[in-house]
């Protein structure tokens, strides 16, 4: 196949896209990682220092927020998968109720976080309907404390079910592309099911795998809206710290400092579910 080669006019057409990642959002960036050393500064001081990091790093309640959203970030993209996958798959087989199924799903789609965060609690409240309804089965004697927990799995449960859909989207595109005739030889073959589902189906979904995990990171780790209405009074969320930090203390370069370490740990995470991927894959 012969191969075009690309005039100026092709590269003026990324302008708008391009143009717009790197000055709106390549700017933000540049400005959050310099005011973190005191470059830049809200306040007006301007001078270069590493006593905004260190101070972060010395300060527990910090390092307690940022593991807490690295928990959440991690639990929440690995609930929405084992959720999302064997429904993809099903998705995939078709069935009785596949419409309906699909149509229902999408739901969480069209509410906002805000708004999915209040549905929730009055489903896992002290004395939502789940509450009551394990008290009025006689299996509790007592409401269980299922919202605003310190472990965090009320914010879990409202992140796989608000996210879910999106996942699912992203997983049902990539074992939509997997052949049935790959899938029927391997079973003339004799594999069987647990068989096709990780040596045919993961890998070779893998790489939608993956963009789910790492898009579902992203969300939960720097989530703020369902944190601050599900989530714990203490620890709170790394974005919560942030906006704690910057609006209620007018500490912005220790906020900017957060704000820096939030893309660090995204493209730290990035980088590892990568490196799993090619070692699930057998790539090298």
């Amino acid at each position: 196949m012969e191969r075009k080669n690309v005039s100026s006019i092709d590269y003026l057409l990324l302008i708008p896209g391009v143009g717009f990642i790197l000055l709106f959002i390549g700017s933000s960036i540049f400005i959050t990682i310099t005011q973190s050393f005191g470059v830049l500064s809200v306040t007006g001081k301007s001078q270069f220092t590493i006593e905004n990091w260190k101070a972060i790093f010395h300060d527990k309640e910090s390092l307690d927020s940022i593991l807490f959203s690295l928990k959440i970030g991690l639990l929440s993209s690995v609930g929405t998968l084992l959720f999302a996958f064997p429904i993809a798959l099903f998705l995939r087989k078709g069935g009785a109720g596949k419409r309906f199924l699909a149509s229902l799903i999408k739901i969480p789609l069209f509410i906002p976080a805000l708004v999915a965060a209040f549905l929730i609690i009055n489903l896992i409240s002290y004395h939502g309907i789940v509450n009551e309804a394990l008290l009025a089965l006689g299996i509790i004697k007592k409401p269980l404390r299922m919202l605003n927990d310190k472990f965090g799995w009320g914010v879990i449960v409202i992140q796989v079910w608000k996210n879910l859909p999106f996942v699912l989207l992203i997983l049902s595109s990539s074992l939509a592309s997997i052949r049935d005739d790959t899938i029927d030889a391997a079973r003339n073959l004799g594999a069987g099911t647990f068989s096709v589902l990780f040596r045919i189906y993961v890998p070779l979904a893998m790489p939608g795998i993956l963009v789910s995990m790492i898009l579902m990171f992203i969300k939960a780790f720097g989530d703020f809206a369902i944190m601050s209405v599900a989530g714990p009074t203490y620890p709170p969320s790394i974005a919560l710290r942030m906006r704690n930090t910057a609006t209620l203390f007018q500490e912005w370069d220790k906020a900017a400092v957060l704000g820096v370490i939030i893309i660090l740990t995204t493209l730290f995470i990035t980088w590892l579910y990568s490196r799993l991927a090619e070692f699930v894959t057998g790539r090298k």
